[in-house]
């Protein structure tokens, strides 16, 4: 804490030199160096006063025009009053306005202002206005839970049978998405209520094809850690505008399973069927190993220009470097995509390459067991993961629909989830944070 002190000390001395509002010097360290509140902002959390004295005790200096505003009665560096921010300004010793960033669409200022259309303890919906509605998750760790799934359907619900022409998927917590809660998961596999987790993982793909096949858009707006499921409602959206730290990917090996939410569908669609369709006589093979190799590997991009290169994201989708633009430069682009928007046709758009491709990528996993680069539990799962990505044991390849392939995750998922061994990985990620490769 003597350090934490230290910091406010040093930049107290400092601000009134080198910025025009404490606001200013704040949003240096929440915007360069990644830290959820800025030094005055979190001053404010540990209390001013007291903080102050424990200072003064300490022997730590600090500038006159802090003990000023305290004698004035003032208990804070911000403070609001109707409804609006303001901060404390030192060379004037009086508070003013906090200045807002037009491009900037706050939540909260809008559940404040009686935006809020529907709200559960993990997700809400509110109107951003000119009648495009937002879809945010706010469960703990903004994991997905049947809540948030809820939420979701209430979401297509209201697009579908609204007066909204759009949809924004967008939150401003640290993280859009960390994928599914986990202990909700395991709890129900280990009490085998197969049925349940069946229906459940149902639900979840119904949702994100609700949303790839709305007749309205859906564009997701995802920033930092975008993994599992959180990255498979980006991949089912008619458009993305990524935060340019966005991490995004399909991580669910790491805990012993496959993506089962149209993950692996959608990876086997964009990266070894788009090809396909523009050279049939292509092999399959090679743009599989891309497939399987990110999925398997769990592999996390470190930035959004990477998940464009991992198959995440596509030259389409948007980028945005200021991530307090996120939701206005997605609820731009919905507006601007509502006028001529189609959904797509659906149909046969998978290409399925079934058992001479599903050998040549166990073929590869028995490799890796070999070199002692995969556990013999690894070849257990990456299997599965080469069977859905061959469309099954298909004796010639053909097209198939994306419901064939959401059987097949459903059915990989849940056969994994049988598994004592994957239990045991899910177990060891919620008490370490780190894989188990038993």
């Amino acid at each position: 804490m003597p350090a934490t002190y230290g910091i406010h000390s040093c930049t107290a001395w400092r601000a009134p030199e080198i910025a025009h509002s404490l606001v200013d010097i704040d949003h240096a360290m929440e915007w360069g160096f990644g830290h959820q509140a800025g030094p005055f902002r979190t001053w404010d959390m540990l209390g001013v006063a007291e903080t102050v004295e424990q200072m003064e005790q300490l022997g730590i200096a600090l500038p006159s025009w802090v003990h000023e505003m305290l004698s004035k009665g003032n208990t804070s560096f911000y403070k609001k009053e109707n409804g609006q921010e303001l901060v404390y300004n030192p060379t004037t010793g009086s508070y003013e306005p906090v200045r807002t960033d037009p491009e900037r669409i706050s939540l909260d200022a809008l559940r404040e202002a009686g935006k809020e259309i529907a709200r559960n303890d993990s997700a809400s919906l509110l109107d951003l206005g000119d009648e495009v509605l937002c879809f945010e998750i706010h469960s703990k760790a903004s994991a997905i839970d049947a809540a948030v799934v809820e939420m979701g359907k209430r979401a297509l619900s209201e697009l579908e049978g609204g007066r909204w022409v759009g949809l924004v998927i967008g939150n401003e917590a640290r993280n859009f998405c960390v994928g599914a809660n986990l202990v909700g998961v395991a709890t129900a596999a280990q009490q085998e209520q197969w049925e349940q987790l069946r229906q459940m993982l149902k639900e979840f793909q119904n949702l994100v094809m609700g949303f790839r096949f709305s007749s309205k858009p859906v564009v997701t707006a995802p920033h930092g850690q975008t993994l599992g499921g959180g990255a498979e409602i980006a991949l089912h959206s008619a458009q993305v505008v990524a935060a340019a730290e966005t991490y995004m990917g399909l991580v669910e090996t790491a805990v012993g399973l496959i993506p089962a939410g149209g993950g692996t569908k959608e990876m086997a669609r964009r990266i070894i069927s788009r090809p396909i369709a523009i050279s049939p006589n292509a092999p399959p093979l090679l743009f599989a190993e891309k497939a399987f190799e990110t999925i398997a590997q769990a592999k996390v991009s470190g930035s959004a220009l990477e998940a464009r290169m991992l198959g995440f994201l596509t030259e389409e989708n948007i980028i945005v470097m200021n991530p307090d633009h996120l939701l206005a430069v997605a609820k731009r682009l919905v507006l601007d995509l509502a006028e001529n928007h189609r959904p797509p046709e659906g149909g046969k758009d998978i290409y399925a390459a079934g058992k001479p491709l599903l050998a040549a990528l166990e073929i590869g996993v028995q490799h890796l067991q070999w070199a002692g680069y995969a556990t013999e539990y690894d070849g257990v799962v990456a299997r599965q993961l080469a069977r859905v990505l061959s469309g099954g044991e298909l004796s010639a390849p053909q097209w198939v629909s994306e419901e064939y392939m959401l059987t097949l995750e459903q059915e990989a998922f849940l056969s994994l989830l049988h598994n004592q061994k994957t239990i045991e990985r899910i177990q060891a990620m919620l008490a370490t944070g780190k894989p188990l490769r038993n």
